[in-house]
This record gives C-alpha cells, structure tokens and sequence, in this order.
C-alpha cells in the first residue's frame, strides 16, 4: 500500500482559503497523514479548524507548548495508519506509525523549528533524544528546520558556513541522518510571493531518515511541490509499497527450553529427513519445529493469567491445610499447587527478562 505523509508551513490557517489549501492537498495527494506547521491558531479556534481542515481524520496539536500561537497540528487517517505520539514539544513531535494493512512500522519527528539559533538549539537536543529512542528502528524527519545546511541551499550562495549551519550539521552528524533522495523543487522557501523583484529563496523545508529506514524502504522518496499561497513548499514523503516484507526470524520463549519437553522436540526436528544443502535442510528442520514450540509455549495457557490462577489456588489449599493439619490428601495437593505456583513464576520472570 502506497503511504504519503506530508508537512506544510502554511504560515497561518486562520483564513479559510488556507484551509481549503490544506484540504485540496489531502485530498488531491491522497495522503495518510499531514502536518500543519505554523498555524497561528489561538487556544478557542483549534477545534474547530483543526475539525475543517481534517474531516473525518483523527488529528492532534500542540497548542498547550505554544498557547499563545499553535505551532502544529497533525492529522491522520485511521483506516489507513495508527500514529502513537511519542514525544511532543514545542519545535517537535514524535510519532510512532504503522500502517493498518501490512503493519509496517516506523517512527517520525514532524520538525518545525524556531527562527532563533538560541531555540534551536533546544530542538537539536530534542532530535538527539528521538534518536536514542527509535534506537535502530526507521526513523524519518520531515518538516521545516528554518535553516539551510548548505551554503548552495540559498540562492545567493555564499562562501563558508555560518554558526548557525555548523551547529545544524552537527545535529545532523550526531544523529546520523541525510536527505533522501527527491525530486520537486530544490529551493523550498521563499522571502516573498508577492514581490516580483525578490530573488531571496532558500532550502528550509527537508526530509531526511536513518539507515534502517532507508534499508527497509528502499523506494521512499521526497517531493518538494510548488509553494501556491504559501511561502513554502508543501514536502511530501512518499512510500510506494511500505515496508519490504522480510522473513520471521526463528524465536522462542527462553522459558521452554527449561521444559522436560523441549529436548526431545527439538531431537525429533533435527532427525526429520530433509533433502537439499547444508542451510537449505537446517532452515526447514527450524520453520518445521515452529509450530510444535509454539504449542509447548502455550501448552499452560497466558503465562501470565496462570501465575494469578495459580496464587489463588495455592491460597486457598493451604488454607484448608490450616483447617485440617492431619489430612495427608489435602497436604499433597498444597505440595503440588506451591510446585505449580513456582515453576509459572519462574516461567514469567524468564519471560520478564
């Protein structure tokens, strides 16, 4: 399933023909999910242009960090992905993404950052704080970093990088993310639409991912569309075909292999004729166990609901050996039921661990 997620400065969706923008861009791109980057929304009117602007799509802002002036509000369609915020700031919101179809995952910081170094430098600490958390899971950036981070990213060009790009690239080093690749426009931002004589454009608005999730979507790609009312560039991130489908790998629960069961299974697997080479007959030998492992895995029922059941046994047979101390039948039974509490406690810490 195509996935298209976009971000837009909008630079103000309080009249009603930016939201009418904003809708046009849903609905024309087709698009998943869609943030909405300055919005000067005041507290009262978020609702309800948050409402407009998304339809029938779920949707979230981050008002409560600006109060006096939204900075953002994302909206996603639910029949189509699950976002789970992670993180939420001023400059910056981290989301979880999966898609409903095929269950792709993959995590994402919708960027708007401030027009001041000293701000931004707060959202570089934040960006380094999403990378210890998506850890070596995909990751993407989109949004609008509010500076370039090449000197050819400004159309006037220049000679050497200022302050302001060295503390961004070393962002950029530290967390350990490019551009992937785009097509569209290069400069992303403008100084004025309506001025002929300004030549001022700049590359503020970008995409850029880790390498796991340029690994497993090869085929993602950026697209920077013309600005229309806006003074920047609408980034689209397209995914053609979500995430490339890999094998399972081969796992179980480390609990079983304490089990009096699991050598045997396994002996039995690892005798079972396969014909073919070395790595061919031991990777059917491994998928053939999988469904008896599993059964061993679940032989006691949820782990879990079994140590609870099992308390509650447990209490009650002793209680009853209180009552009658001399009863060698109900002693029996509480030797047993206090064996079957400690092997299902074993059982969930190693399942814990």
């Amino acid at each position: 399933m195509e996935l298209k997620t976009a971000t837009w400065n909008i630079r103000g969706a309080n009249s009603i023909d930016k939201q009418n923008e904003v809708r046009n861009l849903i609905h024309n791109e087709h698009l998943s999910i869609c943030a909405v980057l300055e919005t000067h929304l005041k507290t009262k009117t978020v609702h309800d242009i948050g409402n407009y602007m998304f339809d029938k799509w779920d949707w979230i802002s981050n008002v409560k960090y600006s109060p006096t002036c939204c900075r953002m509000v994302m909206g996603w369609d639910p029949t189509k992905v699950k976002v789970m915020v992670i993180h939420m700031a001023k400059q910056v919101t981290l989301c979880l993404v999966e898609t409903v179809v095929d269950k792709s995952k993959f995590f994402c910081s919708f960027v708007y950052a401030s027009n001041t170094c000293i701000e931004r430098r707060k959202l570089w600490v934040e960006l380094d704080g999403h990378k210890a958390f998506a850890k070596s899971y995909p990751w993407v950036l989109m949004g609008d970093f509010n500076v370039i981070l090449k000197v050819d990213e400004h159309s006037a060009g220049g000679s050497s990088m200022t302050e302001e790009m060295n503390e961004f690239q070393e962002c950029v080093n530290n967390i350990e993310v490019e551009d992937i690749c785009s097509s569209g426009f290069h400069f992303t931002w403008t100084k004025s639409l309506k001025n002929p004589n300004c030549e001022t454009l700049k590359k503020l608005d970008r995409i850029m991912a880790n390498e796991e999730f340029v690994t497993n979507f090869s085929r993602a790609h950026a697209l920077f569309q013309p600005y229309l009312i806006s003074d920047h560039s609408p980034a689209l991130l397209i995914i053609p075909d979500g995430l490339i489908n890999k094998p399972k790998s081969f796992r179980f629960m480390n609990f079983i292999a304490d089990k009096a069961e699991f050598i045997p299974l396994v002996e039995n697997g690892r005798k079972k004729e396969v014909n073919g080479c070395p790595m061919f007959r031991v990777v059917k030998k491994l998928k053939a166990m999988k469904k008896d492992l599993k059964k061993l895995n679940w032989a006691n029922g949820n782990v879990f609901s079994n140590v609870a059941a099992l308390k509650v046994k447990l209490q009650k047979i002793q209680a009853e050996v209180d009552a009658k101390p001399h009863d060698k039948e109900i002693r029996a039974d509480a030797v047993k039921s206090l064996n079957d509490y400690k092997e299902a406690c074993n059982d969930e810490t190693k399942i814990l661990k």
